[in-house]
């Protein structure tokens, strides 16, 4: 038996003893051994008859205070049979566990928490969430705090959470983004359709995960959160996802036309369509056979008024295209319809451009407006293109996009669609689209 199992005994049979160990045992957690100084406004005369003695020299405490220092203790053990015991020697055997001072438990959740961080971004290597990762680790952002409290309460569940949005993160880039529902994406990936909500632990990260993508600093209202789950083409409910149409026509399974769509159709008026209104539709069609897409609601607005006598029609997506939109998109080039897409000149415009041409056999889905000279005709945003941005670029597949996009890297300005509409408009009435570059 060891010295200090020896002396721990005796002192835990003396209770005279328990308090005054346990307030040696806060006083080394804060302080580690050598500091210190214990003290006893409620003494009883047992525990300073108890210390009085131990102590050498002798102490002369007297009821209700009891006061020493920590050295004082130390340098009594060594008076003892005992002398090898030391304080935290006989404080473990004491309390029958190894004891760490304040500094050394932060210390080790510090290292273990490290261990947890490299098994994680080990484990993501190579997968789109991968940059993400490493960054809420490196710069410790809001992201690393939601982790890091998430570990301190239970690390299985600070991984469970950071893996789940990584798939989460990972399934948008390996479905070229596709739209999908939120409350569907957190069934698919954890079998809660709540998971990703915005006021959950989940949810909260994965729109810093978005905005990390985004290159967007703070979230500070609905609208910005809006507009993270757009960037993601992540859409919030069925009624959210919506398209603006105008001269388009609508088709159950049996070819018979939607008569509410029908009358905005007749007057001339632009309508709505939600998810919701395409449960039953299978079939979309203009006049003749073109429709215009612009991802700007503004540009929408003015191409109204011009776009009637063409025969075409006219589709907004409202930024990143909506399930509904493509939708629409699908079915009519599915009926041999054609698509002229004019999005902005800047990564996120030319990306959501490439997808649609890519998404469809050559010739369905032609840039329009967005070549290099269109991007060199107009007026550039003052504001400079972050380098993570510009990056979205590199994996174009259209050519003539590859060329628009080697312009904006050269420049790093943005430009936007609303500089386009007079020569929009000229396209539409002179029915000259098939001259324009196309994929």
């Amino acid at each position: 038996m060891s010295e200090a199992k020896q002396l721990a005994d005796i002192f835990r049979k003396d209770k005279r003893f328990m308090r005054i160990m346990e307030q040696l045992l806060k006083k080394y957690e804060s302080y580690g051994e050598h500091k210190g100084k214990i003290v006893l406004k409620d003494a009883t005369a047992e525990e300073c008859e108890a210390i009085n003695s131990f102590l050498t020299p002798k102490k002369f405490n007297i009821p209700p205070n009891l006061s020493f220092q920590v050295p004082e203790f130390e340098k009594a053990l060594k008076n003892t049979p005992y002398p090898s015991a030391t304080l935290k020697s006989v404080l473990e055997e004491y309390y029958h566990k190894p004891l760490f001072t304040t500094a050394e438990n932060h210390q080790l959740r510090q290292d273990e928490f490290e261990r947890f961080r490299n098994q994680l971004e080990e484990k993501f290597i190579g997968l789109p969430c991968s940059d993400w990762v490493k960054e809420i680790f490196s710069k410790k952002s809001s992201g690393y705090v939601a982790i890091y409290n998430e570990y301190k309460a239970d690390s299985d569940s600070a991984a469970k959470l950071l893996v789940n949005v990584c798939r989460a993160v990972d399934s948008r880039f390996e479905s070229d983004f596709e739209p999908v529902q939120l409350a569907v994406l957190g069934a698919d990936i954890t079998g809660d359709s709540h998971y990703f909500d915005a006021d959950k632990a989940a949810g909260r990260l994965l729109l810093n995960a978005i905005a990390f993508y985004a290159d967007t600093a703070d979230i500070k209202n609905a609208s910005d959160r809006q507009a993270l789950y757009d960037f993601f083409s992540i859409e919030t409910n069925s009624i959210s996802g919506t398209a603006a149409a105008f001269g388009i026509r609508l088709f159950d399974e049996n070819g018979k036309e939607h008569p509410g769509f029908a009358g905005f159709a007749d007057l001339n008026e632009p309508v709505l369509i939600s998810d919701i209104h395409m449960r039953t539709i299978r079939h979309i069609k203009s006049n003749n056979g073109i429709i215009y897409v612009v991802e700007n609601p503004s540009v929408f607005s003015v191409l109204t008024n011009y776009t009637a006598d063409s025969g075409c029609g006219l589709l907004c997506t409202f930024g990143q295209i909506k399930n509904v939109g493509l939708k629409l998109m699908d079915l009519f080039v599915k009926d041999g319809g054609i698509i002229y897409y004019a999005g902005d000149f800047d990564p996120e415009g030319l990306q959501i451009a490439d997808r649609l041409i890519t998404r469809y056999e050559p010739g369905k889905v032609i840039p329009w407006r967005m070549s290099p000279a269109d991007y060199e005709s107009i007026q550039k945003s003052s504001d400079t293109i972050s380098d993570r941005r510009l990056h979205i670029m590199e994996q174009l597949q259209c050519q003539l996009l590859k060329q628009t996009a080697e312009k904006i890297m050269k420049t790093k300005k943005a430009a936007y669609q609303e500089l386009l509409i007079d020569d929009m408009i000229k396209d539409i009435e002179k029915s000259i689209i098939s001259c324009l570059c196309s994929n």
